[in-house]
C-alpha cells in the first residue's frame, strides 16, 4: 500500500512523531484518536484505493465468511472517508516504522518492534479494531 503511493502522497501521508509501538493495543480500549492524520484514500486513484482495501482484507478474512463480507462491505462504503498515515520507512522492516488506516469504522495499525530475547530479530505488533463494533468498548 505505501510503497505504491508518489513522492507527494507519501508526504502527505508522513507522521511528525515516531511511533515505537502500536497505540490501541492491551489496556487502550476504546482510546481512539479524535483526529484522523495522514492522507485521506478519496485523493487516491482507484488503483491505489484497491491498495488500501486489500490490506484491509488481509486482517478481515480472518473471520467467518460471513461476517467478513458484512464489515468488509461497511469499510468498502466508508473508504473515502478513511486515512492512511506511517512513520519510519515504507518498508515496514526498521524497528519503528509504523502504519495505520483510519477510517470511520476501520482502525488497523502495524508497528516494527525491536528483538527483545533476540536483540537482531525485528517483529512486529499489529492490531484491528472497529471504533463501533470494538470488543474492548463492549
Amino acid at each position: 500500500m505505501l510503497t505504491g503511493l508518489s513522492n507527494a502522497e507519501l508526504t502527505s501521508a508522513k507522521l511528525s512523531s515516531t511511533y515505537s509501538d502500536i497505540l490501541l493495543g492491551p489496556g487502550q480500549d476504546g482510546k481512539f484518536p479524535t483526529t484522523r492524520s495522514g492522507l485521506k484514500v478519496s485523493e487516491l486513484s482507484s488503483a491505489k484505493k484497491a491498495l488500501v482495501l486489500a490490506a484491509i482484507k488481509t486482517y478481515v478474512a480472518d473471520i467467518d465468511d460471513e461476517n467478513a463480507a458484512l464489515i468488509l462491505a461497511k469499510y468498502t462504503a466508508e473508504l473515502d472517508e478513511t486515512y492512511i498515515a506511517y512513520s519510519g520507512t515504507t518498508a515496514m522492516e526498521t524497528k519503528n516504522d509504523y502504519v495505520r488506516i483510519d477510517g470511520p469504522n476501520v482502525w488497523i495499525e502495524y508497528s516494527t518492534q525491536g528483538g527483545i530475547v533476540i536483540r537482531s530479530a525485528n517483529h512486529p505488533h499489529s492490531v484491528w479494531r472497529d471504533r463501533t463494533g470494538d470488543y474492548g468498548g463492549n
